[in-house]
């Protein structure tokens, strides 16, 4: 046979329950977020670098082309 819970009881072990749902959650989250922050940190600057590189060089191929 089971034992008795109080409501009270097992109000406090649904609060536990949601309360450590919750902080896995968050920790998830702000792994996920520090991980996409620096990715774009890097990256952002890169693709702004090549996509410079390769208008130059299209403007320069094309120039070239003209003389």
């Amino acid at each position: 046979m089971r034992p008795r819970i109080s409501p009270a009881a097992r109000a406090r072990r649904a609060l536990l329950f949601d309360a450590l749902a919750a902080a896995g959650l968050a920790a998830l989250v702000l792994g996920l977020a520090a991980g996409l922050g620096v990715i774009g940190f890097f990256c952002l600057p890169l693709l702004v670098a090549l996509l410079v590189w390769i208008g130059v060089e299209r403007l320069a191929s094309r120039r070239h082309r003209y003389t």
